[in-house]
């Protein structure tokens, strides 16, 4: 079965049916590479005794140190059944959490999966992850239950105990199977519903709510994974042996004469052996039997192992001569006895041929590529395949059919960007030279002698001389390639087609959320532009990494986690910059908020009835001072009035409910899909009518805030949000309660809008971007805001025309309101003032005169800034509080070492939210949060005081609420009792500012000595 050179290859890409797309997938270190290994040693690429030593696909050195897969590989394989030959595609995709991208990316353009699941460890977080990916991406996933001999070796199970071990694995899988089987067909049973009662609402009354309505016609039989369905293979990698039920079905026919058929549907499952009577029984007719499973298969693995592992030579040798193999004299002699059971097992249960054969019978081929999937991938956004063009719904048969006729239209996704050695090229290879080019370049070369001698003695040289250059080559005829060229046009995936009919395919499903940010600069300031370079192609290479130009002129490289990031590090600086590199400490993300007023103090005595002391500390009422000239109620409303005292605003911030953030943060698309079409509206530009499941959304968006919304304080709240920010889309909103101007985002405007309302629009639009500016940088530590809901109580004007202005008042004034923003006030605020100030602008817009003749600037840009000043002291009169990035953090550890795993946790803030028991293991499963600014370093703290025994997966999850005051000082008696006069004990919320402060370049309250008069040793300073 080696793959013997191109020939072989293009011949088996012209039968589209025999050709298999998959990849691997499985939770770090459940043994991917290794099988991988295995499957490439068939071929003969490499040596089976160097299958799972060598890693073959792990071409990476940092891949070969660290011991796991951080790129996705592929490799063909060739592997024949019968008279078919098939060609296998194969990908080896990472399983560390930190790399789930590129599982992203190799489940789009593959047709099957593997999923490889540890026997021991038995269903891990990263297992249920990409067995949602396979299932998002409608992509058929077969399993093997993997290191088969660790419940031999290193748990000591009996047959029986292994059986109901892997038959818990199996039920697991399944389950997770089931739940995302369900929620689909509740999902289509959903949409159908509405479609439902758009088209004819039904007049009957309350209806009983049945959720399991429609799971009974559903057919999920295929679905699950059964051994006795061809779907499950049980395997040891490093052993290189491997089973289906098929193989040991066909060999028990013959010797106990029980059809295959029957044994296929019996020898999984609670079935016995009756053997005097030839039949095939229950277990429940027969207790204390064992299975079919335990005692055909199981017990004479079992057996073997045991002979091999106490070296019992004559029962090695009685089996290997009742199975018919032949084991080399210097296998037979190792003294390691793993040698030896590779040996016998890779002859007696090839673990290639279990797992090709079930490839190429179970998964499908490109041609069988379901329906549904095609036109999943063709409608982007919210659009169903009946409402596409018919030019491209025609593309579907096309697709379907994978025709390689001149006629037959090109598509191609680009999944993944490959960074390639230019040495690699086709057309940089060498080739061997013809006999007339070896003549030619021998007579160039005398050619380039005799002009040397003669240029020696002082001789010009006669005539245009000729140099040889580089080697020439050219690509062979019908040689697999690449494309090129196409880094100038895509950035990490595309969708290239002949026609222009076809649309883009939906964006890639990725688990991981960059979070990790550093700054990075080269340690040579002119070396800045290879810098750049480098930093744009790491950006194409890698599907998750983000690259940032932050305000103060840092590149910011933000990646998935510690192990992601050292791995774009070493790539920066080994392969796409290849310069020294400066590396800043971790840029921690934090979200500042505000609180209710708590109730209790630090010392859990209620706010209010405690007798107040002199305070020596007067930091708080220093900090949240208010300058003059801005007015602050007993609720919290601040009314700043702008510096030409033209308006007046008032402002107050309220918290949102915790819901309603997770609502806003979870429909930032459809936000943004909203602020796009409003603002093409506003501009007159031609929209194309928004699609009804967008419009469905929308509502149901509404609808969701409104009812999370609910009470006196916020009556009416949802139905006037003006504006969401930052960035227009962000946890944050805008309310607008003012009697005077109305704006919703839920309303666009109806038709062509008069010159007053658009002028109220342009003043409008300064208040909001006051609001952005305000919610993208807050006063602690300048970070973006989360969860606030800004109201804009209400806005006053000075009435130019009433309070009978100078006219060169009235001047100035109109001359503002000639730039669009101070008429839209102006005139919004009586009709007088329209009067006094329309024949004015008609009378100066003429002459051409400056539009700004107030010393304090644009009116536009005084409003801007005294709203961003009001939103900034809304929040400093409420309690202020810091939002720290969260992780979910998975560890798996033994008894032995639970309580240093649980030292580290709570060393680094870390909360343990579960703990269970793994069911026929020591292990256990530990959840917990961990702030990620507590987690760099955590894996190897962890993995050094268990030695090993304890490994952690870290995925970012939420943001959470810092519950300490970072401005608190002690103000009663009983806190001053309790912290002491300087309350200099550790405060986390203030520890996390002030470092971020730092970092900014902003001042910090701190003192850097104390005491200076008093004398201090150098002992005591150690």
């Amino acid at each position: 079965m080696v793959l013997n050179g191109l020939d072989k290859m293009i011949q088996l890409q012209k039968n589209t049916a025999n050709i298999r797309n998959i990849c691997v997938l499985a939770h770090v270190d459940h043994g991917k590479t290794t099988l991988a290994d295995c499957l490439i040693s068939s071929n003969g690429i490499i040596s089976s005794r160097l299958a799972g030593k060598l890693r073959y696909m792990d071409s990476r050195e940092d891949e070969q140190v660290r011991g796991i897969t951080m790129k996705s590989s592929a490799i063909s394989l060739h592997y024949a059944e019968g008279n078919e030959e098939y060609l296998i595609n194969l990908i080896d995709s990472p399983g560390h959490v930190d790399f789930s991208s590129e599982v992203s990316t190799a489940v789009r353009i593959c047709d099957g999966c593997i999923i490889v699941v540890d026997a021991v460890e038995g269903v891990c977080p990263q297992t249920q992850a990409v067995l949602r990916q396979a299932w998002l991406e409608n992509i058929r996933p077969v399993l093997v239950i993997n290191k088969l001999d660790r419940l031999i070796v290193e748990l000591k199970f009996t047959p029986q105990e292994a059986y109901s071990h892997l038959k818990n694995i199996l039920e697991q899988i399944n389950a997770l199977t089931g739940t995302l089987f369900t929620s689909k067909v509740l999902e289509e049973r959903a949409e159908r519903e509405t479609d439902s009662q758009v088209k004819a609402h039904s007049e009957q009354g309350d209806q009983v709510y049945d959720w399991s309505t429609g799971l009974e016609d559903a057919d999920d039989s295929q679905l699950y994974f059964s051994p006795e369905q061809g779907n499950v293979v049980f395997t040891s990698a490093i052993d290189g042996w491997g089973f289906g039920i098929e193989h040991f079905a066909r060999i028990y026919s013959q010797k106990i004469g029980i059809k295959k058929e029957v044994l296929l549907k019996t020898l999984w499952g609670d079935y016995y052996i009756n053997m005097k009577a030839k039949k095939i029984m229950k277990v429940d007719q027969a207790k204390g039997k064992k299975p079919l499973f335990v005692q055909l298969i199981l017990e004479n693995i079992w057996s073997l192992y045991d002979a091999v592992l106490k070296k019992d030579k004559e029962k090695i040798d009685k089996i290997v001569t009742s199975l018919g193999l032949k084991i080399g004299a210097r296998e037979a002699r190792h003294s390691d006895p793993k040698v030896q059971i590779n040996a016998i097992c890779s002859q007696w249960l090839p673990i290639s041929h279990a797992v090709l054969a079930m490839v190429c019978q179970k998964l499908p081929s490109p041609l069988d590529m379901t329906s549904e999937r095609v036109e999943k991938l063709m409608c982007t956004g919210s659009q169903t395949f009946e409402s596409l063009p018919l030019e491209t719904q025609a593309l579907k048969a096309a697709f379907m059919k994978c025709g390689s006729e001149d006629t037959a239209p090109v598509i191609i996704f680009v999944s993944k960007m490959f960074a390639v050695d230019a040495k690699t090229l086709p057309q940089n290879k060498p080739r061997p030279l013809t006999q007339e080019e070896m003549a030619q370049r021998r007579e160039r070369a005398r050619q380039r002698h005799a002009e040397r001698l003669a240029g020696a003695q002082g001789q010009a040289p006669q005539g245009p001389t000729q140099d040889g250059g580089a080697l020439e080559t050219s690509p062979q005829e019908d040689e697999p390639r690449g494309i090129g060229g196409l880094q100038d046009f895509v950035l990490k995936s595309a969708t290239l087609c002949s026609l222009p009919s076809c649309p883009p395919f939906i964006p890639l499903n990725f688990e991981a959320t960059p979070i990790v940010r550093v700054a990075v600069e080269p340690k040579h300031p002119s070396e800045m532009p290879q810098l750049v370079k480098g930093m744009k192609l790491l950006n194409q290479a890698d599907p998750c990494v983000q690259i940032l130009i932050q305000e103060t002129g840092e590149h910011v490289l933000v990646t998935a986690g510690e192990v992601h990031l050292q791995r774009c590090l070493d790539d920066l600086r080994e392969r796409f910059a290849k310069i020294h590199i400066s590396v800043s400490e971790p840029i921690i993300p934090f979200r500042e908020t505000i609180t209710k007023p708590p109730k209790v103090d630090m010392v859990n005595e209620e706010i209010g009835r405690q007798q107040k002391v002199a305070v020596i500390h007067q930091t708080k009422e220093e900090q949240s001072k208010i300058p003059e000239g801005i007015h602050v109620d007993s609720d919290g409303l601040i009314t700043i009035t702008t510096p030409n005292k033209l308006a007046t605003l008032s402002v107050r911030a309220i918290p949102l409910p915790e819901e309603v953030t997770q609502i806003l943060e979870e429909n930032s698309d459809l936000i943004r899909s909203m602020e796009l079409l409003t603002s093409s509206l506003n501009e007159g530009r031609d929209t194309q009518a928004i699609h009804q499941k967008t419009q469905e959304k929308i509502w149901e968006f509404k609808g969701k805030l409104e009812q999370h919304l609910i009470g006196r304080k916020w009556r009416n709240t949802v139905d006037q949000i003006w504006s969401f920010g930052p960035r227009k889309c962000g946890p944050n909103i805008l309310v607008s309660r003012s009697e005077d101007f109305q704006s919703s985002v839920w309303s666009s405007p109806a038709g062509k809008e008069s010159k007053e309302a658009s002028r109220f629009r342009d003043f409008g639009n300064s208040i909001v971007s006051g609001f952005q500016l305000a919610t993208l940088s807050g006063p602690m530590c300048e970070e973006p805001l989360m969860g606030v809901c800004f109201v804009l109580e209400k806005w006053e004007l000075n009435k130019c025309a009433e309070q009978g202005t100078s006219d060169k008042q009235n001047q100035k004034q109109c001359d503002l309101a000639g730039e669009g923003q101070e008429e839209g006030k102006t005139c919004h605020s009586a009709d007088e003032s329209q009067d006094g100030c329309s024949k004015p602008l008609e009378e100066t817009s003429p002459k051409g005169e400056s539009p700004v003749t107030d010393c304090y600037g644009p009116f536009s840009g005084q409003l801007i800034a005294t709203m961003k000043e009001a939103c900034r002291y809304a929040l400093q009169v409420k309690p202020q509080r810091l939002m720290a990035a969260m992780y979910t953090c998975d560890i798996m550890a033994t008894s032995d070492v639970l309580g240093r795993v649980y030292g580290v946790l709570s060393k680094r803030e870390g909360r343990v939210l579960q703990e269970e028991m793994k069911e026929g293991t020591d292990m256990f499963i530990i959840k917990a949060v961990l702030p990620v600014a507590e987690s760099f370093g955590f894996a190897d703290e962890v993995r050094k005081r268990t030695s090993g025994l304890a490994s952690p997966q870290l995925v970012f999850s939420h943001w959470e609420v810092i519950p300490s005051d970072p401005f608190w000082v002690p103000t009663t008696e009983e806190e001053y009792l309790h912290f002491g006069e300087k309350a200099d004990s550790e405060n986390q919320a203030r520890k996390y500012m002030n470092a971020v402060r730092k970092r900014k370049g902003l001042c910090v309250e701190e003192k850097i000595v104390e005491h200076a008069e008093k004398q201090r040793t150098l002992s005591k300073n150690k």
